[in-house]
């Protein structure tokens, strides 16, 4: 699961949010009152980081291969301290809610992977992945039917 959140974290990133600079970034001249933005699609799918940037590979993120499993604490979060992609900011100002916030996804898709089957509506023929041209977020909304796999009892909180 964790493998898949990190993967779609690559693809499917959020916009960034612009940042301030402060005067002690040496050997960069930026202009005051600049924003800064990083291109996240271009950190999640630079070829010179990840084979085949454009496809979906999960298994990419698992320490050694498609059969460990991410039991590694490092490896738990959704962070990237590599920076290949950027789910939470990083550095000594870095968000100090990173493992929460890593918790706060993990759990919610895991209960809906685990307590739900998903399918394509009886309308739709295929889902439509394609991209929106502003970012990389999906051109169409993403539309798909829940059919409870547990339970009614065990689905109650």
């Amino acid at each position: 699961m964790q493998a898949q959140l990190r993967e779609g974290l690559c693809k499917r990133s959020l916009s960034s949010s612009p940042h301030w600079i402060f005067p002690s970034s040496p050997n960069y001249f930026i202009p005051k009152g600049s924003h800064i933005l990083v291109s996240r699609k271009g950190l999640g799918r630079n070829p010179k980081v990840w084979d085949d940037p454009n496809k979906f590979k999960p298994e990419r993120h698992l320490i050694n291969g498609p059969k460990e499993s991410l039991l590694d604490d490092a490896v738990l979060s959704l962070a990237e301290p590599n920076l290949r992609f950027v789910s939470f900011s990083t550095g000594r100002r870095g968000c100090l809610g990173f493992k929460l916030g890593t918790l706060m996804t993990l759990m919610p898709f895991a209960r809906l992977f685990h307590c739900f089957t998903w399918s394509v509506p009886p309308n739709i023929s295929t889902i439509d992945m394609n991209e929106s041209k502003d970012n990389t977020s999906l051109a169409m909304p993403l539309v798909a039917t829940a059919k409870p796999r547990l339970p009614t009892n065990v689905l109650r909180i």
